[in-house]
């Protein structure tokens, strides 16, 4: 294969998207897995230490606002450099910082990159793998769980061995540097194709939305996906980023034996979205099926680890259990968006960016300053909740695209001698 061959290839370029991913995953788990190792580092209490996750999504929808901007300007392969550029400053930076302001600089650094990487990574599937993108959508979130699993592993390891959480970020770092030396050297589109106003006359519109981000802003569909994600990325973040110091507490065992339970989740999440993909592919279930029982089974697993908190075991089930159940729900989600507002891809992404960077920066902090009021087993009680929730703005935004749907059918199939008929005298007279 010549290496001209090789840099069009577009099985290197989803691997790549793949690895990129990974590398966010583990750069999105390991400041929390090692929460109280850092706090340690820096002389901050636990609960002030939960700030890191605030400014962490800040950072997210920062960059998302830039992100449409350079998107256009840049390209979507600028953007991802940029992304993974900073991962990787941020990843010598975290474990380093001895000063609780430079670990704040360096989460706010962390989420602009992960969110430059998210919409980066996004628009080139959309652009690149438009025809499967709900396979490639798939795939790509399951590599976040992947990389999300690994990061509790390595930081356990590095803390038996070494005392120190710095060989971890260290392994993210060189993953993230070797996905910018790839996205370097491929060739691939990153910019959307205008097309010419003769092509948009004839080109069938099968989207139900507008194809302008203006009145886009005013269809409530988009809001319900808003209010989707966000509560879905509050259960998600909620729980990963507070069960291994809930059940340290409840359990009364230290943070190295509880780190079990994040790696589960995150096996959970990966094999929920790969099974899921497969069983989709094959025609036995539908999206509303497959959301509508992840919802109620993820409240469920939720609801066993906080009535067996004090058995270990069974709380490292129980976050398999979430994890399985939570994780076919974003990328649903996401798909289900894409195909409404098919002819607004960036708006969607970043309405979904910040959304999600919403729930991150205000529900682990929530969580983290009721742990002393109420005790880390109630507070463990809200992402179940939201999870629970998600049901219900999923269910007003399928009401609402079914009005729509009938509404047009309705104008596009009425009967001939239905329409409205003028009558012409002129006709009349020569009658």
């Amino acid at each position: 294969m010549s290496y001209g061959i090789i840099r069009t290839n577009q099985t290197l370029l989803f691997f790549a998207c793949c690895f990129t991913f990974i590398a966010s995953g583990l750069l999105g788990v390991l400041p929390a897995a090692s929460l109280v190792v850092l706090a340690q580092n820096t002389h901050t209490d636990t609960s002030t230490a939960g700030l890191i996750f605030t400014v962490s999504s800040l950072g997210t929808i920062v960059a998302v606002v830039a992100s449409n901007a350079l998107v256009k300007r840049l390209g979507s392969k600028a953007v991802v450099m940029g992304g993974l550029a900073g991962l990787i400053a941020s990843s010598i930076m975290i474990p380093l910082a001895q000063q609780f302001n430079v670990w704040l600089a360096a989460e706010m650094l962390q989420g602009i990159s992960i969110g430059l990487i998210n919409i980066g990574v996004i628009m080139i599937l959309t652009l690149n793998f438009g025809d499967r993108l709900g396979e490639k959508l798939n795939m790509l979130y399951g590599s976040v769980g992947m990389g999300s699993l690994l990061a509790p592993i390595f930081l356990s390891y590095v803390l038996s061995f070494t005392g120190s959480a710095l060989a971890a970020f260290i392994v993210t770092a060189l993953v993230g540097l070797l996905c910018l030396s790839t996205f370097y050297v491929l060739r691939f589109q990153t910019r959307a194709v205008r097309r010419n106003v003769s092509e948009e006359v004839y080109v069938a519109q099968p989207s139900l939305m507008p194809d302008r981000t203006g009145p886009a802003f005013k269809q409530p569909l988009l809001w319900l996906i808003a209010l989707q994600v966000c509560l879905y990325v509050g259960a998600e973040a909620g729980f990963s980023n507070w069960v291994i110091t809930a059940i340290s507490k409840e359990a009364n065992i230290s943070i190295r034996m509880t780190t079990p339970a994040a790696t589960l989740f995150w096996i959970g999440i990966t094999v929920g979205r790969m099974v899921v993909a497969r069983l989709m592919k094959r025609g036995h279930l539908t999206n509303a099926q497959l959301l509508y029982i992840s919802m109620l089974g993820g409240a469920a697993c939720g609801v066993l680890l906080i009535a067996c908190m004090q058995a270990p075991i069974i709380c490292f089930v129980a976050s398999f259990g979430v994890g399985l159940f939570l994780g076919p729900i974003f990328p649903t989600l996401q798909v289900i968006a894409t195909r409404r507002f098919d002819r607004v891809p960036a708006l969607v992404s970043s309405v979904i960016m910040v959304s999600s960077g919403f729930a991150g920066m205000t529900i682990p902090l929530s969580m983290g300053m009721l742990i002393p009021q109420i005790g880390a087993r109630e507070v463990m009680m809200i992402p179940a909740l939201l999870c629970l929730l998600v049901a219900f703005p999923y269910y007003l935004a399928n009401r609402k695209e079914q009005k729509i749907v009938a509404y047009r059918q309705q104008q596009t199939e009425q009967p001939i001698y239905e329409l409205p008929t003028i009558q012409l005298p002129i006709v009349e007279g020569v009658a």
